[in-house]
């Protein structure tokens, strides 16, 4: 049986009207697309529920949250759990204090539908803070590679095509609580610490680290924030890294993490992976024998001709190349000692 969720709160109907209504309130969109993963997007929506539970009670004339599905045209839209979500038009979507988006399963209908990813890139381009719910990360990613006029801070599917997570279940559960995180991290913004406390006190399972951190005080600098940032993804080069994690190792959204990143570190943040690579590469070329294949698999990189390609981006030469000129310096030196 197909059902209808249908939270009178959230009416496009109503939501027109009552927007404005309540002029100061902040706009959370929550964009959805047939297929799309129905609980994580509810947690989203439930946490900012949470967080008018405690304006309204402690803060009184305070700014509260309003949240609304959003379709490009308007009308149900169908879960993966086959239960139909009412959504507002996207063209009475004026403006956000930040968006979600939750593609289908696949995110095939955006990737594969030039003119619908052509709407989502012109849709959010005004909105400063963008994150995603399930596979939402890689429609983002994908409508952010055309070659468009687009947003600096939007990760495109070539130039930062690593920051997407992968497939999978556990993929998608940790794009779930990373939403949740996002959802968390902006209301610390918008209302400090005091009020996000008392919002994870009326959350479950909100008693793990990653919660915590971001309920703490950090006095760190953004400048500190991306160094230590930049240092972690060094020692991680050898592995799949996404954005949200690298992010994550900040406490920062994924959008203003790489607004920042480029400012203080004067690269993107997938140039700074490559060029650690590429250090990670001459070190194991210098002191091993490794066939490049292999040394190329230690780096994170699926094969020697990666490899191959990102030495010449860098270093203007192959693998094999660096190999034998470095071998031949250190020879050459051994001789004149």
């Amino acid at each position: 049986m197909r059902t209808t969720y249908n939270d009178v709160s959230r009416d496009p109907n109503r939501a027109v009207s009552n927007q404005a209504a309540s002029v100061e309130a902040r706009v959370i969109g929550i964009f959805v697309f047939d297929g799309f993963s129905m609980l994580p997007a509810v947690e989203v929506v439930d946490i900012f529920d949470k967080a008018n539970q405690v304006l309204v009670v402690g803060h009184g004339d305070a700014p509260s949250y309003r949240t609304f599905f959003v379709s490009r045209h308007g009308g149900c839209v169908s879960s993966s759990a086959s239960i139909d979500v009412l959504t507002q038009p996207a063209e009475q979507f004026r403006s956000a204090r930040a968006v979600f988006v939750a593609s289908g399963e696949t995110a095939s209908d955006i990737t594969k539908d030039l003119k619908l990813s052509d709407w989502l890139r012109g849709t959010t381009s005004q909105v400063e803070e963008v994150f995603a719910i399930g596979n939402g990360d890689a429609s983002l990613a994908f409508i952010g590679a055309s070659g468009q006029p687009q947003k600096p801070n939007i990760p495109t599917a070539h130039g930062d095509a690593w920051l997407v997570d992968g497939t999978g279940s556990n993929a998608s559960n940790h794009a779930s609580r990373s939403a949740v995180r996002h959802a968390l991290a902006l209301i610390k913004q918008d209302f400090g610490v005091s009020v996000l406390r008392r919002v994870l006190e009326l959350l479950p399972d909100t008693g793990s680290p990653e919660f915590n951190a971001i309920a703490a005080n950090n006095a760190k600098s953004i400048k500190e924030k991306i160094y230590e940032s930049a240092q972690w993804i060094t020692r991680n080069c050898n592995k799949a890294i996404s954005i949200t994690v690298a992010a994550q190792t900040a406490g920062m959204s994924d959008r203003s993490y790489l607004r920042h990143f480029r400012a203080e570190m004067g690269v993107k943040p997938s140039e700074h992976l490559r060029r650690s690579r590429v250090e990670l590469a001459a070190v194991l070329l210098e002191s091993s024998d490794l066939p490049v294949d292999k040394i190329a698999r230690r780096c994170g990189l699926t094969s020697g001709e990666c490899l191959a390609r990102l030495f010449r981006q860098v270093l203007h030469l192959s693998p094999t190349e660096y190999r034998s000129r470095l071998r031949s310096n250190i020879a050459q030196t051994r001789e004149a000692i």
